[in-house]
């Protein structure tokens, strides 16, 4: 095995130079997901205790060349989300392309029942997105709207077709999706992806009640590209692609 720094440098390369741009100007979707060696959605009750330092930088990269992250609430209670943290180079190439400093977090949630406390909402100088239905109280979205800025999208449920169209008009192209695996699935099941990130951890998980990650076996055969796998420290990081004809 070669250094490990070199090796995680070429990991990053490889993922910072791929195309993420459609033809036709629409916004790319990509989900970022780490999966047990058994398939499961965390260790120990978390996703972040799966990851290892190749996957953590990857997770840090994938945030650098995202305009907008999504995320569904219970994933950001649960993992206490704190606002995004790149690095000077990150910022200034962002700068260079005419983007914010930092890519917008946009939580999911349909009834608001937030801790304000989380790192996310409490940390000053960013301001977060939160994206409900119109079936979300009316007095939740009101106390939230001091500290995040508050769309409606969808009646009884979040429509993620349109939150996503939203998005992406006010903050840019590239979309980038955290979970938790309910939301990811959700992704899956409508159609609304052009790209899965999956790394495979060797930690074996004993979460009993913990979700199966959606893979690209979970999606009809044909309909999805195996772009590369990449084995590093133990770890597997999968790329598929949507198998569209501009992407074939």
């Amino acid at each position: 095995m070669g250094n490990m720094t070199s090796e995680v440098s070429d990991l990053i390369q490889t993922y910072k130079s791929d195309k993420r741009t459609h033809h036709n100007g629409e916004p790319w979707v990509l989900l970022n997901m780490i999966s047990s060696s058994n398939g499961l959605a965390t260790l120990n009750g978390l996703s972040g205790s799966l990851g290892g330092t190749a996957d953590k930088a990857l997770f840090k990269t994938l945030r650098s060349i995202s305009d907008v992250i999504i995320v569904g609430y219970g994933t950001v209670r649960d993992e206490q989300y704190r606002p995004p943290q790149l690095t000077k180079e990150a910022i200034k190439q962002r700068e260079s392309q005419g983007r914010s400093d930092l890519p917008v977090i946009a939580v999911i949630s349909n009834r608001l029942n937030f801790d304000k406390e989380i790192p996310l909402f409490s940390s000053k100088g960013y301001r977060p997105v939160v994206v409900t239905s119109s079936s979300s109280p009316d007095i939740n979205r009101t106390d939230l709207s001091s500290i995040c800025d508050v769309f409606v999208s969808g009646e009884e449920k979040v429509d993620l077709k349109e939150a996503v169209t939203l998005l992406s008009s006010r903050f840019g192209k590239v979309i980038l999706v955290e979970g938790g695996p309910s939301l990811n699935t959700q992704f899956v099941k409508d159609d609304l992806f052009d790209e899965l990130c999956i790394t495979t951890s060797p930690h074996r998980s004993k979460d009993i009640h913990a979700p199966v990650v959606t893979t690209g076996e979970s999606y009809g055969k044909g309909l999805m590209i195996e772009d590369r796998v990449i084995e590093l420290d133990g770890f597997t990081f999968t790329r598929f692609l949507r198998s569209r004809e501009e992407n074939c």
